[in-house]
């Protein structure tokens, strides 16, 4: 093809060139050869790029060659052996190349007629993983349930709040004139990703409740505290609130906690509350036998989210959202809605999806073909081998931390996560000292970048491990960084 605007000679001249350049910075940063975050100011991009586009076209390679020398600097480079901050975005060769092949063909997906592949690989991948993890039965697209490949987990988390309150209008006879609709009330710890909090006030739920926290000795982490659930929950039935939605994490951003799901699940289901589970970082570890027993209460869950981006490979993105029930999803979402040019046969179809019903947007991206070729590059042993590899850094970390008189682990560690805390008595100074050590740390991040948080006041240090080239000689390295910066911040 040697049209003007989409010529294959150009595409496989420059395509090459550009997959060299992505081979030999993802080398560069395996070699510690580019700090983790950029030493770069706000504004610096918009000083070396005009303020007006180019009238007239601009050579290709000139634009890769300015995509490496301008754009490039600027990146935060989240596959960093060193990047041990909020939780990774991990990817691999094999998404890489699909990438490509999903993007060539600009399908937008909506529903099967618009690209049948893109419909039914992803009907398949997502069951594939319903076996892979275990998950309970209904999440199979044959049966009364399902799965997609949603934009974000907050994207996801956001669409079973929208779900449930829709089906708790429908149960109660409410409409949108209705006065009861400002009564809704919904659930979640204390320690809650800020998505969620999101996802609520976008859905004009005025009444949010915060459970409270607290220390578990057994776990050695932060649980939902089910009497105060219960009685929180109570209080607000007694005021004439309803109780719609609640939510459980496995595997919380601030700590790897994972929340007794079995417990909050039969209290939703006693009270016809919506129950979401939010396994963003830890569902995927459910391809491990070992680590799918301990989630015990998944058959409770209305619908559950899964970042294949985190512990997998797949990048943004690879949210994998079920639901135990997609007529009640679907009819939240306008599947009635009459769409005129979009209908066709098929949509009737019992085996046909239209994936437009799973989201708010019309469009979307062809994912599947990268969770696809994730799969089956790896296998499912080699899923899992990469998970246990990464688990056997942390505990290497883990080793690192309590050999350190200075340090102690705050938390448990969990799959990948170690949090721990630069000790002083005084907790107040202990505080300092921590944000102190990280702010430290942060200055030169091409030996470790990392994050903090707070919970019940006390500031802590975490550092999650989950990088295919992250090695034992990476972590001992960062770890040596820390023990002689914490030497000046007694």
């Amino acid at each position: 093809m040697t049209s003007k605007f989409l010529n294959t000679e150009v595409l496989m001249e420059a395509g090459n060139e550009m997959l060299k350049l992505i081979a030999k910075k993802l080398d560069e940063i395996s070699n510690l050869q580019h700090p983790v975050v950029p030493k770069v100011e706000p504004g610096f991009l918009r000083r070396s790029i005009p303020d007006k586009p180019p009238q007239d076209p601009e050579d290709i390679l000139q634009i890769l060659k300015d995509t490496e020398e301008k754009i490039f600097p600027g990146l935060t480079l989240w596959s960093h052996p060193n990047f041990f901050a909020y939780y990774p975005m991990n990817i691999c060769h094999a998404s890489i190349i699909s990438e490509m092949f999903a993007q060539a063909f600009c399908s937008p997906g909506f529903q099967w007629i618009a690209s049948p592949s893109q419909t039914e690989l992803e009907n398949i991948v997502c069951d594939w993983m319903v076996d892979a993890m275990q998950l309970p039965e209904k999440f199979y697209l044959k049966n009364s349930g399902g799965g997609t490949i949603a934009n974000t987990v907050s994207d996801a988390i956001f669409i079973s709040i929208h779900a449930a309150k829709r089906r708790k209008m429908k149960e109660l006879n409410i409409d949108l004139q209705d006065a009861r609709i400002l009564k809704f009330s919904a659930y979640f710890a204390e320690n809650v990703h800020a998505s969620t909090i999101k996802g609520l006030l976008i859905k004009d739920i005025y009444h949010t409740r915060k459970l409270p926290v607290e220390y578990d000795p057994k776990t050695q982490n932060f649980q939902i505290d089910l009497e105060k659930f219960k009685e929180i929950l109570q209080e607000d039935i007694n005021n004439g609130l309803i109780p719609f939605w609640a939510q459980g994490a496995w595997g919380t951003t601030g700590t790897c906690s994972y929340d007794q799901l079995y417990e909050i699940g039969q209290i939703c289901q006693k009270n016809k509350i919506w129950f979401n589970v939010d396994a963003a970082y830890a569902g995927s570890s459910w391809v491990i036998p070992r680590y799918r027993e301990k989630a015990v209460g998944l058959e409770f869950a209305d619908s559950v989210q899964i970042n294949f981006a985190k512990l997998m490979q797949v990048g943004l993105s690879g949210t994998l959202f079920y639901v135990g029930d997609k007529s009640q999803l679907f009819e939240s979402m306008g599947n009635n809605i009459e769409f005129g040019l979009y209908k066709n046969k098929f949509s009737e179809f019992s085996d046909v999806m239209d994936y437009k019903d799973w989201q708010v947007a019309l469009g979307r991206k062809f994912n599947s073909l990268k969770m696809w070729w994730m799969i089956r590059s790896l296998g499912i042993k080699g899923m899992q081998e990469q998970v246990e590899q990464k688990i056997e850094l942390t505990l290497y970390l883990e080793n690192l931390i309590k050999q350190s008189p200075k340090f102690k682990l705050f938390t448990k560690s969990e799959l990948t996560l170690v949090t721990f805390i630069f000790h002083n008595e005084d907790l107040n100074k202990q505080n300092e000292l921590n944000k102190s050590l990280q702010a430290k740390i942060n200055e030169d991040t091409r030996l470790g970048y990392i994050t903090g948080t707070e919970i019940k006041g006390i500031y802590y240090l975490r550092a999650a491990i989950a990088n295919n080239n992250t090695t034992q000689e990476s972590i001992r390295q960062f770890w040596e960084k820390v023990l002689q910066i914490a030497e000046t911040h007694e």
